[in-house]
C-alpha cells in the first residue's frame, strides 16, 4: 500500500476501539490502521490525551510503500 493520505482515528469517532493512525492509498478504497496508540495508565486527563493524539504527525517520504 502506498500511503497518500493519513489521519488520526479513535474511539470517539467509532471506527476503531483505540486511537490509531490510519492511512489511505489513492488506488484503494478506505483507510487501514498502520499505528495503534496505547494510552499510558499514568495519563488520567482525557483532554490531555486527546491533545497528544491530535498533535501526532508522520513524516513519510512521498509515495512511501508499506509492505
Amino acid at each position: 500500500m502506498r500511503v497518500t493520505h493519513y489521519g488520526i482515528d479513535g474511539p470517539a469517532k467509532g471506527l476503531y476501539k483505540q486511537n490509531c493512525i490510519i492511512a489511505r492509498d489513492d488506488a484503494k478504497m478506505g483507510y487501514s490502521p498502520i499505528v495503534y496508540l496505547q494510552r499510558p495508565k499514568w495519563i488520567k486527563d482525557d483532554s490531555c490525551w486527546k491533545k497528544i493524539v491530535e498533535s501526532i504527525q508522520l513524516k513519510l517520504p512521498k509515495n512511501f510503500e508499506v509492505k
